[in-house]
């Protein structure tokens, strides 16, 4: 009976171990990815204002935010806004056009099946965090400690190698994303597209870097706490233990 619910345990902070590596993969993603502040750093950093109104980028913004959380209305509807261009001498408006929206519309479906993982791990890990706690305090802390060291510890490792990976070679790695995402080929545009225009390729080369710092800041403190925990629930069985003979 003891071997069962030892190895219950197991598999119960093995499975928590990897929904929390989910968790901290895609929290800065649930963060940024709504941020119009955030956007409106990279519109800045990448001269996207130089080109396109600053206006009615951050207008299209949020529209394209309530797009991809499927809020979208008559209103906000981004098959009919316009951005006009920085160059007030130009009376033409860009817009985007039908082959632009179709690939919009499939970078929505994969960010709602994104969340919809990043919200059941969410889920998951609390009703498995309920299930390890019992009566031994120490024994629970202990288990905690197991799941936040193990989960950061693989985040550093996969957030470390795509860091290197994506300083050196970010265009192989943009290239592989899309093609496995995306194998309809439906991303290629032309450089005076509206979409290449707002979203330059440096623009998400810098998303991709904050992406990976955040992951790697999160899982270096997950990892601190797990190691705390582990430390707290050594010592307080050593002064536990040693309090009984």
């Amino acid at each position: 009976m003891i071997f069962k619910t030892n190895k219950l345990k197991n598999i119960t902070i093995l499975i928590n171990s990897i929904f929390l590596i989910i968790i901290i993969i895609f929290t800065p993603l649930a963060y940024y990815g709504f941020n119009l502040n955030f956007y409106n750093n990279l519109y800045e950093n990448n001269g996207v204002f130089s080109v396109l109104d600053r206006d009615d980028v951050l207008n299209l913004t949020r529209n394209l935010f309530n797009f991809f959380r499927y809020r979208a209305t008559p209103e906000n509807n981004i098959s009919k806004s316009s951005v006009r261009y920085a160059d007030k001498s130009i009376s033409s408006v860009a817009f985007f056009k039908p082959e632009e929206i179709n690939h919009l519309n499939d970078v929505r479906k994969l960010l709602c099946k994104i969340f919809i993982l990043y919200y059941l791990s969410i889920i998951t890990v609390i009703l498995l965090t309920i299930l390890l706690i019992k009566k031994d305090v120490f024994k629970f802390i202990k288990s905690i400690g197991y799941i936040f060291t193990a989960s950061s510890s693989a985040v550093l490792f996969i957030m470390a190698a795509l860091f290197v990976f994506g300083k050196k070679n970010f265009w192989g790695l943009f290239e592989n994303f899309h093609l496995m995402f995306f194998p309809q080929g439906n991303y290629i545009f032309s450089q005076d597209s509206l979409i290449i225009t707002l979203f330059p390729f440096g623009f998400f080369g810098d998303f991709f870097i904050k992406l990976v710092k955040c992951s790697l800041a999160l899982s270096i403190a997950v990892l601190i706490l797990g190691i705390i925990c582990l430390n707290i629930s050594k010592i307080k069985r050593e002064v536990f233990c040693g309090g009984h003979h």
